[in-house]
């Protein structure tokens, strides 16, 4: 099986993040006194190579080098036979792929600085992954030096917060806070999802909004902007997902069908999330690749995005 393969550093890479940082606000002339280097993505095909348990995970989880492979397919067999994803025959629960993008960087940039700084528990800066699965996102950003009492995940399935836990071994380490909950359930009141209400700064939702009509996608982030903290200026919600340069339903006859967004339509669903919030928003999206859709052929339409949202 090959496996998608973390996109390298580049010139390109560079300016967006440079753009992402004025875009958000940041002081450019500041750095954080210890900052953490990512880890050189390897061109093996490995699986465990290829993710976190391998890029500093040995160290962090304290598993064995010779032991890395046998651990990721366990864990990859139990996540399996939770939901048989193709994105977890894939392994793509320990890609570092996300790592490359700009507004990951900002949201690291941002939890660093934070932490040489004196904050009330109110602002404190902190970071909530939504469908974040095995957690591998807040996994790495610990690596990446950020304290883990910053840092929290939700997710509608509870195994597999649990096989996160036993994939990164840190059960007893890791200081932030998980909540299995469900995003679209704020009418009918599910109340687990409150003690984020107000305390997040950062909101990552990758692999997430694509799996939703557009009815549910106003519903999830009306949730989200609930969970952000209402007097700061610089939060910010960020991930990737599937998009389209023809935003439209998707989906099978007869069934509720996803809804792909391009740039355009991406703002409007913000636009009508801002009028039922009395909030305002401004969005960025991004194309970074056209998505292969088997048989050799290319859906030119579909594409991997990128994306951020922050106060209007």
């Amino acid at each position: 099986m090959v496996v998608e393969r973390p996109a390298g550093r580049s010139g390109r890479g560079n300016s967006l993040l440079v753009s992402a940082l004025r875009f958000a606000g940041y002081d450019l002339d500041y750095r954080p006194a210890t900052p953490t280097p990512t880890p050189t993505p390897s061109s093996e095909t490995d699986p465990a190579k290829a993710g976190a348990v391998s890029a500093g995970g040995e160290e962090y989880s304290g598993i064995p080098a010779e032991d890395v492979d046998r651990h990721v397919y366990q864990m990859r067999d139990r996540l399996w036979d939770v939901y048989p994803y193709a994105c977890v025959g894939r392994f793509r629960f320990i890609s570092l792929e996300f790592t490359a993008d700009a507004y990951y960087q900002v949201a690291l940039f941002r939890l660093l600085r934070a932490q040489t700084e004196s904050e009330t528990d109110d602002n404190e800066t902190r970071l909530l992954d939504v469908g974040c699965c095995v957690g591998q996102v807040l996994r790495k950003l610990v690596f990446d030096g950020v304290d883990s009492s910053r840092l929290y995940g939700t997710d509608v399935e509870p195994r597999f917060l649990d096989i996160g836990f036993d994939l990164f071994r840190d059960r007893d380490k890791f200081q932030g806070g998980f909540v299995v909950g469900d995003l679209l359930q704020q009418n009918t009141g599910d109340e687990r999802l409150d003690a984020f209400d107000g305390r997040m700064t950062f909101i990552h939702a990758t692999s997430f909004f694509h799996l939703f009509t557009w009815d549910d996608q106003v519903r999830a982030a009306t949730r989200m902007v609930r969970f952000l903290q209402p007097e700061r200026r610089d939060v910010m919600i960020f991930g990737r997902q599937v998009g389209t340069t023809s935003p439209r339903d998707n989906g099978k006859a007869g069934s509720d069908k996803v809804y792909l967004h391009n740039a355009n339509s991406w703002q409007r669903l913000w636009d009508e999330v801002g009028e039922l919030t009395s909030t305002k928003w401004k969005t960025t999206m991004e194309s970074t690749e056209t998505i292969e859709t088997g048989a050799g052929g290319v859906e030119s339409s579909l594409k991997k995005m990128t994306f951020c949202v922050s106060r209007g």
